[in-house]
C-alpha cells in the first residue's frame, strides 16, 4: 500500500511556490518542481491565525482596495520552502507547512465532489468525496 502522507511529503516538502492562480472554479498553487495543487475546496492561510483564506478575494473589508486572492497568497507563502505536509486520513485536508509558521489549508467539505488534487509528473494525489484520498500513476502524462 502506497503510503499517501509520505508521498505528498516527497512531492512538496523543501519546494517553494512559484505562483497562485485564480481560476473560474479553483485555485492553482504551482511549486518549483512542477508540482501543481489544485484547490476545489476551500482554503485559508495561517499565520497567527487565519491570515486570508480564498473566500477574502475580492472583499473590501474596509480597506482602500478589495483584496486580491493572487496577491495575498504569494505574498504570504512565496519564498518559503515548504518543511512539512499533512493529511487528515478522515477527511482529506490537507496542511502545507511553510517557513516561517505559515500553513496553507486545503478544506474537503463535500461528500460527494474531490476537493484539491495534486499532481506531479505521473503521480496523481485527488481528496475525493467523502474524505478519502487515492493515488494512481498516469504514464500517459508524459512526465
Amino acid at each position: 500500500m502506497v503510503d499517501i502522507a509520505a508521498t505528498i511529503s516527497g512531492l512538496l516538502v523543501g519546494r517553494k511556490l512559484s505562483g497562485v492562480q485564480r481560476r473560474e472554479y479553483d485555485w492553482v498553487f504551482e511549486f518549483e518542481n512542477s508540482a501543481v495543487l489544485t484547490a476545489e475546496c476551500p482554503w485559508r492561510i495561517l499565520s497567527s491565525g487565519i491570515a486570508f483564506a480564498d473566500g477574502d478575494h475580492g472583499q473590501q473589508f474596509g480597506l482602500p482596495a478589495a483584496l486580491d486572492g493572487e496577491q495575498e497568497a504569494n505574498r504570504l507563502l512565496s519564498d518559503k520552502p515548504t518543511q512539512a505536509a499533512n493529511i487528515r486520513e478522515d477527511t482529506g485536508d490537507l496542511a502545507v507547512v511553510f517557513g516561517g509558521g505559515t500553513t496553507l489549508e486545503l478544506l474537503n467539505l463535500s461528500g460527494g465532489y474531490e476537493g484539491w488534487q495534486l499532481v506531479s509528473g505521473e503521480t496523481h494525489i485527488i481528496a475525493l468525496g467523502g474524505g478519502e484520498v487515492v493515488i494512481y500513476s498516469d504514464a500517459r502524462s508524459g512526465g
